[in-house]
């Protein structure tokens, strides 16, 4: 399980991508909200948290074992 904050003041969208390009995960976020991201029926594996609002991306690689 992970917890994501929003901290910007606009909605954003979340997706979590396999390493072949794959979207896995997808779902938007309204400004200042948390969410908790179940990964248990993921595969292991590196995976890219990709987070985009109308001005700004942010992405971030994560491990699942």
């Amino acid at each position: 399980m992970i917890n994501i904050k929003n901290k910007e003041q606009e909605a954003c969208s979340l997706l979590v991508v396999d390493m072949n390009g794959r979207v896995c995960y997808e779902t938007s976020m309204e400004p200042l909200a948390n969410l908790t991201l179940d990964l248990r029926s993921l595969l292991s594996g590196i995976y890219t948290l990709i987070f985009q609002t109308t001005n700004t991306s942010f992405t971030q690689q994560i491990v699942k074992y």
